[in-house]
C-alpha cells in the first residue's frame, strides 16, 4: 500500500497520512458489496487529510480507476470501480464544502469580534481621553489647521480666568502677548504643515484683566489614517510661579544681597558684552574704590553701623556715578564701569567727583562717620587688552592709591606695573633661590670709635639673580616679608652667618669679630625661631657671644610682652642683641628700658646731619654702590688723630642734638649705642666725642665678600 500512496506523489509525511486510506479502500474494493457510506467516509477522509490542491482528487481518481485492477488485486469490477470513485468524489467533495463553510464562518466570527474588540477599544479610548481632557491639571487645547481654537479643557478656562464657554473657534493668537506673538505664529506654521510634529517653550499670555502670565506650552500634530495633519493638541502648564522664582535667583545671583547694586558677576557679564563682537563699545573705562579704614568702623562700632555705612555709600556712588553702572564687588569695594567715556580725562575728573562726594560725613544713627576712599582707574580699547586684564589694572591702581596714604586716585601706569609684577615675582622665587644657592652673604664693619679696632661686622645679603645680576635687599626683603619668604631666607642668613663667624674664630681667637645678623618681625613671631637660633649655634659651634641679633622697633611693637620674653630667653642663653633702627619708632622710650637688650643702632637718616658743609653737595647713593673701593677709605690713625674744632653750626644742628640726647639717654640705661651711614671722617670725629660707641657706614667699608673683608680683620689695633 505504501508504494500506492507513493505512485500517488506523496511525500513521506503524506505517504503515512495516506496508507491506511489505501488499505481501507482495498479491503473495501474485495468486499462482495460495494458500501457508499464507507466509500464517502475514505473521500471525506482524504479532504481531512489535508489534500485539498486543485489536482490531489483528480489525480487520486484517474490512480484508482487506471490501476486498482492492478495495485489492489481486483478484476472484472470496473462497475464498482466507477461506484467506488463516484461515492469518493461526493464524500470528497461534501467534506470540501463543509469544511469551507465552518472557515468562512470562523472568519466572519473573527472579523465581528474584532471590529466589536475595536469599537470597545475606541470608545475606551475616547472616554480616558475625555477624562484626561476634562480632569486635567493643566490646560489642554484642540487646534485646526487654520490655526482656530476648537475646543479647551476647564484647567484652561481656569488659567485664563474665564467663566464662560467658548462658542465659537477664535484664534490661537488672541490671548498671546504682542512680543510672543510672531514666534508662536512661525512655530505653529511649522506644526500645521507637517514639517514638523512637536514644538515647546515658554509663552507669555494676557489675561482679560491684564494679568501677564508665563505657561509652558508642548504642541503636537496629529495626523489622519494617511498620515496627513489633521488636527493640533496644545498643553499649556502655568509656569508663572517658576518663572518669577528663576528671576529671584537670577536677581540675587547678580545682585549684592546688603546694596541691592549690580554684583561683580553682572559687572564680568557686562564686560564681556563689552569686549565682544556683537559689542559697539570701542572703550571701557573701569573704577575700582574701596573704603579707608571700613575695618575699624566694624570693629569698633559694629556691623550693623557698617552695614548701614556700606548701604550710604552705595546710594552715593549711584547719584554721582552720572548713570553709569555702578556695583559693589565685595566687603567694602565698589566699582564703576564706563563705555565709551567722551573725552581723555573723563575718567580722572569722575573720580574726583566720586571723591569728593564721600567727603561730608554720613549720619548713621547717632553717629557722624566721615570716611575716605582710595580708586583706581583703568581705561583701554576693547581691541587691545581683555576683562580681566582691565579688572586686574584697575585694581593695581586702586592699591597704589591705598599705598599712598588714601584718600585719592591713582591711573594705571603699564611701566609701574611691570616693575611691581617683577618685584613679586623675585618675592615669590626667594624659597627656591635658596635651594639654589642663589644668595651671598657680603658683611659690613662694625668699628668701636674709641680704639678704632673692628670689633664686629653685619650680615647682609645679596641675590645674584641669573637674571637681573645682583640685587639689594631694597629689591626682595619687603615683598619676601609680606608673602612669609623671609622665614627660610632669614634661616639660611643666620645659618651661614654663623658658620662664617665660627670660622673666624677659629681663626683669629679672641681677635674674631663677633657677626650681626637681622630679624624680621615675621621670624620673631615664628613659634620656633627660638629654637632655630640655639640649633644653629649648637651645629656650627660658635659661642652665644660671638652672635648679635637686630631687632627692629615694629618688631617688638607687634606683641611687646612676647618679644620681650623671647629676647630674655635668647640675652640668658648669652646672645648680644641690638635695636635696630632706633629713633623712628613711636615708643622708643617708654619700651627701650624694659627690653632686655645690649644696645641700639641710631637711624642712619640722624647721622647725616652731622657731616660738614663740605660734603653736604655729596650723593651718598653713589657712595653705596655694590661694587667695593679698591682701597679701604678709612684710615685709623687719621680718624683717631685730633682733628680740627667741630664748627659751632654742626654741633648745633637739630640732628646733632638728637644724637647726644640718644646717646646720653642709651648709655644711662647701659647699652652700647652704634650710628649707622658714617660717611666722612667728620661724621665719626663728631660721633666719638658725643661718647657714640661704635660706628658702620661707607667710611669704614663697604659690604664686602668675607674674602674681601680678611685684610681689615688683620689689621693691627689704631693708637
Amino acid at each position: 500500500m505504501g508504494e500506492t500512496c507513493y505512485l500517488a506523489g506523496g511525500t513521506p509525511d503524506a505517504i503515512a497520512a495516506l496508507t491506511p486510506l489505501a488499505t481501507e479502500l482495498a479491503a473495501l474494493l474485495r468486499t462482495e458489496r460495494l458500501d457508499p457510506a464507507i466509500a464517502r467516509r475514505l473521500g471525506a477522509q482524504l479532504a481531512e487529510a489535508r489534500f485539498r490542491g486543485p489536482n490531489a482528487l483528480q489525480t487520486s481518481l484517474r490512480l484508482i480507476r487506471t490501476r486498482a485492477p492492478e495495485l489492489f488485486e481486483v478484476r472484472d469490477q470496473a462497475d464498482r470501480i466507477g461506484e467506488l470513485v463516484g461515492e469518493l468524489a461526493a464524500g470528497y467533495a461534501d467534506a470540501l464544502r463543509e469544511r469551507t463553510q465552518i472557515e468562512q464562518e470562523q472568519l466572519l466570527g473573527a472579523v465581528l469580534q474584532t471590529r466589536r474588540e475595536a469599537e470597545v477599544a475606541l470608545r475606551a479610548s475616547e472616554k480616558r481621553f475625555r477624562a484626561i481632557f476634562t480632569e486635567a491639571g493643566v490646560g489642554i487645547a484642540l487646534v485646526g489647521l487654520d490655526g482656530h481654537v476648537l475646543d479647551v479643557n476647564p484647567a484652561l478656562y481656569r488659567l485664563f480666568n474665564v467663566s464662560e464657554a467658548m462658542t465659537a473657534p477664535r484664534p490661537i493668537t488672541d490671548h498671546v502677548h504682542p512680543e510672543d506673538a510672531p514666534a508662536m505664529i512661525g512655530d505653529f506654521r511649522e506644526l500645521a504643515s507637517g514639517r514638523r510634529d512637536t514644538m515647546h517653550g515658554e509663552v507669555r499670555f494676557v489675561r482679560l484683566d491684564g494679568t501677564v502670565i508665563w505657561a509652558f506650552v508642548t504642541a503636537s500634530l496629529v495626523r489622519d489614517e494617511t498620515g496627513d495633519p489633521d488636527y493640533i493638541i496644545g498643553v499649556v502648564e502655568d509656569v508663572t510661579e517658576r518663572h518669577q522664582l528663576r528671576s529671584r535667583l537670577r536677581h540675587q545671583t547678580y545682585h549684592d544681597q546688603l546694596t541691592r547694586l549690580p554684583n561683580r558677576a553682572l559687572m564680568n557679564e557686562q564686560l564681556r558684552w563689552a569686549f565682544s563682537e556683537d559689542s559697539t563699545v570701542s572703550r571701557v573705562g573701569l573704577c575700582h574704590l574701596d573704603l579707608d579704614g571700613f575695618r575699624a568702623i566694624n570693629d569698633s562700632l559694629g556691623h550693623q553701623v557698617g552695614d548701614q555705612l556700606l548701604l550710604a555709600v552705595a546710594g552715593r556712588l549711584q547719584l554721582l556715578a552720572g548713570g553709569h553702572l555702578v556695583t559693589r564687588t565685595g566687603g567694602d569695594e565698589f566699582a564703576i564701569l564706563v563705555t565709551d567715556p567722551p573725552s581723555v580725562g573723563y575718567l580722572s575728573e569722575l573720580a574726583e567727583h566720586l571723591l569728593a562726594g564721600l567727603v561730608p560725613p554720613f549720619v548713621i544713627g547717632s553717629q557722624r562717620l566721615s570716611i575716605t576712599a582710595s580708586l583706581g582707574i583703568a581705561e583701554s580699547a576693547v581691541t587691545t587688552t581683555w576683562p580681566g586684564e582691565l579688572q586686574r589694572a584697575a585694581d593695581a591702581a586702586r592699591s597704589w592709591a591705598k599705598g599712598a596714604g588714601g584718600g585719592r586716585w591713582a591711573v594705571f601706569d603699564a611701566e609701574r606695573d611691570a616693575g611691581e609684577t617683577t618685584r613679586f615675582a623675585l618675592a615669590a622665587s626667594v624659597p627656591g633661590a635658596v635651594d639654589r644657592d642663589e644668595f651671598h652673604l657680603y658683611y659690613q664693619p662694625l668699628v668701636e670709635l674709641a680704639t678704632g679696632h673692628l670689633t664686629g661686622v653685619e650680615a647682609l645679603v645679596r641675590w645674584r639673580h641669573p637674571e637681573h645680576g645682583l640685587l639689594g635687599p631694597a629689591r626682595f626683603i619687603e615683598l619676601a616679608e609680606r608673602n612669609g619668604a623671609i622665614v627660610p631666607l632669614g634661616r639660611w642668613v643666620l645659618t651661614e652667618a654663623c658658620r662664617q663667624a665660627r670660622r673666624w674664630a677659629d681663626e683669629l681667637g679672641m681677635g674674631a669679630p663677633y657677626v650681626s645678623v637681622n630679624v624680621a618681625p615675621r621670624q620673631l613671631a615664628e613659634p620656633g625661631w627660638l629654637t632655630e637660633v640655639s640649633n644653629v649655634l649648637a651645629d656650627t659651634g660658635l659661642h652665644p657671644g660671638q652672635l648679635q641679633l637686630e631687632i627692629t622697633e615694629r618688631a617688638v611693637l607687634v606683641d611687646e610682652s612676647a618679644a620681650s620674653d623671647t629676647l630674655r630667653t635668647l640675652r640668658e642663653m648669652g646672645v648680644r642683641l641690638a635695636i635696630d633702627d632706633f629713633g623712628t619708632g613711636y615708643s622708643s622710650l617708654s619700651y627701650l628700658r624694659r627690653l632686655p637688650v645690649h644696645g641700639l643702632k641710631i637711624d642712619g637718616s640722624f647721622i647725616q646731619g652731622l657731616r660738614e658743609a663740605a660734603d653736604l653737595g655729596r650723593d651718598p647713593a653713589a657712595e653705596l654702590g655694590w661694587q667695593p673701593p679698591t682701597e679701604l677709605a678709612w684710615d685709623p690713625a687719621a680718624d683717631l688723630a685730633p682733628g680740627p674744632d667741630t664748627p659751632l653750626d654742626l654741633a648745633d644742628t637739630p640732628d646733632s642734638k638728637i644724637v647726644a640726647a640718644l646717646i646720653s639717654m642709651a648709655h644711662a640705661l647701659g647699652l652700647v649705642v652704634t650710628a649707622e651711614w658714617v660717611e666722612t671722617a667728620a661724621q665719626a670725629r663728631r660721633l666719638r666725642a658725643l661718647g657714640c660707641d661704635v660706628g658702620q657706614g661707607h667710611w669704614y667699608g663697604d659690604p664686602v665678600p668675607a674674602s674681601q673683608l680678611a685684610p681689615l680683620l688683620r689689621r693691627p689695633l689704631a693708637g
